[in-house]
């Protein structure tokens, strides 16, 4: 489980620093480097919960394996931010005939919640006796 926060934390420490005052932003790899950090940080919730991982990136479903694990309705609060991101995972992962972007306050806002839900979930695992030691 180590590893997943882990990972989560060097994907983090980097979007502190996304280069987002270039003259064309890379916004899309913000939103897909926050979409991972949620991706690790509740598949470790679920590595803690000794649940079996899916092979998924839909960040809400894998949600609700965090909340049936302990039938912990807390969790719900992330919904509306895990739609987000997987919809900035899905959207922006390769080329498309679509012109979509997002925006530099999109790309803030998707580093937010990257870190929002990051706390979130260390404070759960914490309260499961999870220690970075």
């Amino acid at each position: 489980m180590r590893e997943w926060f882990r990972k989560a934390e060097h994907e983090l420490a980097y979007l502190e620093h996304a280069p987002l005052d270039l003259d064309d932003p890379p916004t899309d790899t913000t939103g897909r480097l926050a979409h991972m950090v949620v991706e690790y940080c509740l598949k470790a919730y679920l590595v803690l919960n000794k649940k079996k991982i899916k092979k998924i990136h839909d960040l809400a479903k894998i949600l609700d394996l965090c909340i049936a694990a302990r039938q912990d309705g807390e969790f719900e609060d992330l919904r509306i931010d895990c739609q987000t991101l997987t919809r900035y995972k899905i959207n922006f992962a390769y080329p498309s005939h679509f012109i979509e972007a997002i925006s530099i306050e999109e790309a803030k806002a998707a580093i937010e919640k990257a870190r929002r839900i990051y706390t979130f979930l260390r404070r759960k695992a914490e309260e499961l006796g999870y220690s970075q030691d």
